[in-house]
């Protein structure tokens, strides 16, 4: 999902939750503080992103054992300290869980259309 609104992290794990899911591993990526930075403009292809999401999602199940992915990144301007992408990943097992949210951050980076320009002070 593309947003560009904050997300909790507490209420995506919770919606993940279920019987079956043993492993919820979550990656969160946030603006850092490098010098002179004082945030990020996101930029977005929407409607192509969200299709590579699913794809992105699609390849994930098929390559390993998970019961759950949900991928959430934000667009538009965003200061020092605040999130930009989360991925969630539920399996049974903690090992499958941990691959594929590896996989999943890896590949977003090389295959989704967006762009990050710094904004210095």
């Amino acid at each position: 999902m593309i947003t560009n609104e904050d997300f909790s992290i507490d209420e995506l794990v919770r919606g993940m939750k279920k019987p079956e899911i043993g492993a919820i591993v979550t990656f969160l990526g946030v603006v850092r503080a490098d010098a002179g930075l004082k945030g990020l403009n996101v930029e977005i292809y929407e409607e192509m992103a969200e299709q590579e999401l699913r794809r992105l999602e699609r390849a994930a199940r098929e390559q390993f054992e998970i019961e759950a992915v949900e991928i959430v990144h934000r667009a538009g301007s965003l200061k020092v300290g605040e999130n930009i992408v989360v991925i969630l990943v539920g399996a049974k097992h903690r090992k499958e869980a941990f691959q594929a949210c590896e996989y999943l951050i890896d590949e977003l980076k090389k295959r989704v259309p967006i762009w990050k320009k710094e904004l210095e002070e």
